[in-house]
């Protein structure tokens, strides 16, 4: 009987201890929706929907039949059929609606911003992850794979939440945040991933963490305080971990020749002041094995950076990551030889992806390149 009550005790424990942890989760609600800056500096565009719609300018509601329609816009106002109309104007429909020929679910909005006419997709969060994976996974990788993404790239959204508040939206369409590609580019098992992770998020302290990911680490990921201005202490699941799965991907070693004037515009174009190049070296090698700075000498003195802003001035494409391995000149041609590809920190997706092929779960796979942060699910406001 002693024993009975004990484990009766113990099992009491455990439940409350979980309802404990999500009541903190559950306590702050979140956004459901999210404004998504898809089109910038736009002059026209093309709006359509195979059913009847509707758009509002100034509180006033005005429908539009099925079909499509081409929209002027200038001085904080849009011609639609030969009539002037004040932004914000926000288009509406049952369906989806169609700017310039892709698929948006949600709403679309025209709004005016100090940066100029900005086009705006309004829809749920978990429709917009459904626009994110096929563009920043592998729509036929392994379902796992797939859910770890979505579970990263819900955390990622709700933590950047107004990134882009002063043009007017919460997030980009770009690299800069994620890339999104709307209902367009939707596949089957992305959008069974998002379903299948249903408001899951990554939570350190009870609050979604700070997270990010990229394509190839070569063999570890990075700390960001090697990366970026990182303005705070980095969290214990960010310091970067040794990535036994990212052995075997198109990107685990690189070469990239890149010409020497080449080089000298781009830096110059990035405002280093800079001559004739004569030497390129790495200085310092971080934890993750990666070059600390690039030091250039050249004709005028020398120029010592961090490898990432290098990376990132000269071609972040061809230079595909600061784990460089060796640097050689041949014919005013600089040779640069590297591990990986991306900015290395947080989660590596060819390294998720092997995970997943070995029968990892998305649990396991985030644990493992997100230490001591745990899934939890969020609440959306009503």
């Amino acid at each position: 009987m002693k024993n009975f009550k004990q484990n009766l005790l113990i099992i009491i424990y455990i439940l409350l201890s979980c309802i404990f942890a999500y009541t903190h989760l559950y306590a702050k609600e979140y956004k459901e929706y999210i404004k998504v800056g898809i089109l910038s500096n736009q002059k026209s565009l093309t709006i359509a929907s195979d059913k009847k719609y509707f758009f509002v300018s100034n509180n006033k509601r005005y429908r539009l039949s099925a079909g499509k329609i081409d929209i002027k816009i200038k001085n904080k106002e849009a011609v639609i059929l030969n009539k002037s109309y004040k932004l914000p104007i926000e288009f509406v429909s049952s369906k989806c609606l169609l700017v310039n020929g892709k698929i948006y679910r949600g709403n679309i909005i025209i709004a005016a911003s100090k940066d100029g006419n900005n086009i705006i997709n309004a829809l749920k969060m978990e429709d917009y992850l459904k626009g994110i994976l096929p563009k920043e996974s592998n729509a036929s990788w392994n379902q796992e794979t797939l859910k770890a993404q979505a579970v990263i790239s819900r955390t990622y959204a709700l933590k950047n939440l107004g990134k882009h508040a002063k043009q007017g939206f919460d997030i980009c369409s770009q690299v800069h945040c994620q890339v999104y590609g709307g209902a367009s580019c939707e596949t089957k098992n992305c959008n069974k991933a998002v379903c299948e992770t249903d408001r899951e998020v990554i939570t350190y302290k009870d609050e979604p963490a700070q997270v990010f990911f990229h394509s190839s680490c070569g063999g570890h990921t990075e700390d960001p305080n090697f990366v970026w201005k990182w303005n705070s202490e980095t969290p214990v699941y960010l310091k970067g971990i040794k990535d036994e799965y990212c052995k075997d991907n198109p990107h685990q070693t690189w070469t990239a020749t890149i010409p020497e004037s080449t080089i000298r515009e781009k830096l110059i174009k990035a405002g280093h002041k800079i001559g004739k190049i004569q030497k390129i070296s790495t200085s310092g090698t971080t934890p993750a094995k990666a070059a600390k700075e690039i030091v250039i000498k050249h004709s005028k003195g020398t120029l010592t950076l961090n490898s990432y802003v290098f990376r990132c001035a000269v071609s972040a494409d061809k230079i595909k990551s600061t784990s460089i391995t060796s640097i050689k000149t041949k014919n005013k041609n600089f040779i640069f030889e590297g591990k990986g590809w991306g900015h290395k920190v947080g989660l590596c997706q060819w390294g998720s992806k092997t995970m997943g092929d070995k029968g990892f779960t998305y649990k396991q796979i985030l644990e493992f390149y997100f230490p001591k942060t745990k899934i939890g699910k969020i609440k959306y406001a009503d």
